[in-house]
């Protein structure tokens, strides 16, 4: 059982203890990214296909959370995207129209998995896990059905993006885990433990997947627009994130996490889906790269200040 960080502890201390874990297997990650890098979609695909929908299957199957928080928190979530993205076409309304484009997708949609699911059960614990599963599976979805348009327009959004979703075992497991949960059944010994083992693989391999990507887009130089863009990201994304969840009721763990939520940085399948659809996937990858080692300072503010 993880312990939830308490008042009274140090900014070095939740650096250290919340934020520095995942930052090493990403780390791991890009070290290893020469040797593993053509065989990131396999790892990939372990992730996505089996390790995260158990991961997503067991959280939800044990949930405590109420059907009104659970509404709760998608509908502060979608608030915040669309608050985002408001902003964020105002901000980079000057910009050519992919790097627009870039800035307002890797603005709007936040790591929900690589990131956040770590950070959240390390920094908040394993109730605060579940909500954040819960919200990884709503970016998710989000994600693959608006994601498309936002980074390449109407020519981006293509008919295959909804069947690609439905194919998501992580959309199938979230909804067994519910309906199971709310059927109040339980599973024989022998799938539980099975389950639990494929779960417990989960966030090691997403956040390898992290570190190769990081990896595999480079350190290149990053423009005055990938700046903006990361800025925006990890500074005015929490506060946007925190004043929207207290707005529709939030408290306690669920406020926590809606900003936790908020101020991570861009998603890594937004890079995926820019190279899939047309979009500034340069442009992504700088902003991506950028903000990612730039939470290493902001993420620790901002759990210092929710706890």
């Amino acid at each position: 059982m993880v312990e939830t960080l308490t008042g009274g502890i140090s900014l070095l201390d939740i650096f250290l203890n919340s934020v520095v874990p995942a930052f090493v297997v990403i780390t791991i990650g890009i070290l290893l990214g020469s040797k593993v890098a053509s065989g990131i979609a396999i790892i990939n695909r372990l992730a996505l296909y089996a390790a995260v929908p158990a991961l997503v299957f067991t959280s939800l199957l044990a949930s405590e959370l109420t059907l009104s928080g659970a509404v709760r928190l998608v509908i502060g979530h979608g608030l915040f995207l669309v608050a985002m993205y408001l902003l964020a076409q105002l901000l980079s309304s000057r910009y050519p129209p992919g790097v627009r484009r870039a800035f307002v997708a890797t603005s709007v949609f936040g790591n929900a998995a690589n990131l956040m699911l770590p950070i959240t059960l390390f920094a908040l614990g394993e109730a605060a896990l579940e909500r954040a599963i819960l919200l990884y599976v709503f970016v998710t979805i989000v994600l693959y059905t608006l994601g498309p348009l936002v980074l390449a327009g109407r020519e981006g959004m293509a008919s295959r993006s909804t069947a690609d979703l439905l194919r998501l075992p992580v959309v199938w497991a979230a909804v067994a885990g519910v309906a199971l949960n709310l059927l109040g059944w339980e599973l024989p010994t022998g799938l539980s433990r099975g389950f639990d083992l494929l779960s417990d693989a989960a966030i090691p391999l997403v956040l390898l997947v992290l570190g190769i990507q990081i990896y595999r887009s480079g350190l290149n130089v990053p423009g005055r627009a990938s700046f903006g863009a990361a800025l925006f990201k990890l500074l005015i994304g929490p506060l946007v994130g925190y004043g929207v969840a207290f707005l529709v009721g939030a408290r306690g763990l669920d406020l926590s996490v809606l900003t936790l939520l908020a101020a991570m940085p861009p998603a890594v399948n937004t890079l995926i889906l820019a190279i899939e659809f047309g979009g500034d996937a340069d442009q992504v990858a700088k902003t991506l790269v950028l903000a990612t080692l730039g939470s290493l300072l902001s993420l620790t503010v901002v759990i210092a200040l929710l706890t």
